[in-house]
């Protein structure tokens, strides 16, 4: 009877080896496979539906991928758009690595959930999925270069990564909340505003050429002939020649290096453009109901006559939102509890102010309170004024106001007094 056993656990195994060896259980044929990396939609400039464009990765065997957007015009849907794209192109695209769809800005202008349902239709898509909308439209966001060498879709990804979040410069979302927003009681969310300047615009430069060493003393050389100085140029200016060679492939140059910024949010009601967040609206915003760990700002103070500024790093220790009823009115305050310290400043500081960066003159919080509490009144101004429930009051009013529910849910944000309790503190 041993043996028996035996005899059958020693065929099972060996059927399994077999199996193991002779299937590739759902491994994906790289031959026959487009790896989807990033999905863009715009509005066509003519003709009807979407312009959905693919970033595609390509592995090199240097080790530096690159990429290829390929895009299909005037499709129905975006779903209709992936599968032309396997008809024209031969590639099945899998949208299993899809880790950021970015709108076009002219799709912000009717609902977006037109487009992003086919995303929660689709299984591939996990609901982590970044979403973005960009300035302009996002076939010729894909087009730009990283300064690093980096794919598009890659840099936009950094830009909104989490680490990002946290300093409260950036305010990112996901395909989940984006839906749990749109589908609340308060029909609203945001995205992150994506926008691409050019390397040499962001410095402020006028975009020319910058010399080499041996360029900088080229005229003494000619007029000094007994010199033999062979100009070899250095490494770096090497790697840009030939970068500048090569930029005929269809790729920027160094010189005309992108770089993404987020600083902006995009407010939605019912899942169109509401409003936008300035970079400090932003900021005030995340501070108050974002996961920021550390926030990132700047104040004015005048001291002796002079404007300073102050760059401050503050370390949230709590954040709260309340709604509540007195007299019969709506009062929605704001609790907020900082530590400051200075991180830099415009103006040369005593060495004993140096040496205790982490102690802040009362001067400099009571002016930071103000501020934020300004930048943050002016969020809530756009919020009623668009009617974009960006704090949520509506579904507060729903969970713990249900009784004042049907007399406020459709102007609680026009109604509700605004109250601050913000507070600044450093070191002792």
């Amino acid at each position: 009877m041993n043996k028996l056993w035996t005899r059958i656990f020693l065929i099972l195994a060996a059927m399994a080896l077999l199996l193991f060896f002779s299937n590739d259980f759902g491994l994906i044929g790289i031959q026959e496979t487009a790896i989807v990396v990033a999905i863009g939609i715009d509005m066509p400039d003519d003709g009807e539906g979407y312009d959905v464009t693919a970033q595609i990765a390509v592995p090199a065997a240097s080790g530096k991928n690159s990429a290829g957007n390929v895009t299909v015009r005037n499709a129905a849907t975006v779903g209709d758009a992936v599968a032309v794209m396997n008809q024209e192109t031969g590639w099945y695209p899998t949208l299993v690595h899809c880790k950021l769809v970015l709108l076009g800005e002219e799709t912000a202008n009717e609902d977006v959930f037109n487009i992003l349902d086919y995303f929660f239709r689709n299984d591939s898509v996990e609901d982590s999925c970044l979403v973005a909308v960009c300035s302009g439209r996002a076939d010729e966001t894909f087009r730009a270069q990283s300064p690093i060498k980096d794919i598009s879709a890659s840099a936009i990804t950094k830009v909104l990564s989490s680490q990002a979040q946290k300093t409260g410069l950036v305010s990112v979302n996901i395909l989940k909340n984006f839906a749990q927003g749109y589908y609340s009681v308060s029909e609203s969310s945001f995205l992150p505003y994506i926008t691409a300047k050019s390397e040499a615009d962001s410095q402020g430069g006028d975009g020319g050429e910058t010399q080499t060493f041996a360029e900088c003393f080229s005229p003494f050389i000619k007029r000094n002939k007994r010199w033999r100085w062979k100009m070899n140029p250095l490494p770096l200016t090497a790697a840009a020649a030939d970068s500048k060679n090569s930029s005929g492939n269809g790729q920027k140059s160094d010189r005309n290096a992108d770089i993404f910024q987020a600083s902006e949010t995009m407010l939605f009601y019912r899942g169109r453009r509401a409003a936008i967040l300035a970079p400090e609206e932003t900021l005030a915003f995340n501070l108050a109901e974002a996961k920021t760990d550390f926030a990132y700002g700047n104040v004015t103070v005048n001291e002796d006559g002079q404007d300073v500024t102050y760059d401050l790093k503050m370390k949230i220790d709590q954040k709260k939102q309340k709604l509540t009823f007195q007299e019969g009115k709506p009062v929605f305050s704001f609790r907020i509890r900082a530590n400051a310290r200075v991180v830099d400043a415009d103006r040369a500081s005593p060495i004993l102010d140096v040496a205790k960066t982490q102690i802040v003159k009362e001067t400099i919080l009571r002016a930071a309170e103000e501020k934020f509490r300004e930048r943050l009144l002016s969020v809530c101004e756009k919020t009623a004024e668009t009617g974009c429930d960006l704090f949520g009051l509506k579904q507060k009013l729903y969970r713990f106001c249900y009784g004042q529910y049907a007399a406020f849910k459709d102007t609680i944000l026009q109604e509700a007094e605004i109250k601050f309790d913000i507070r600044f503190t450093s070191a002792k």
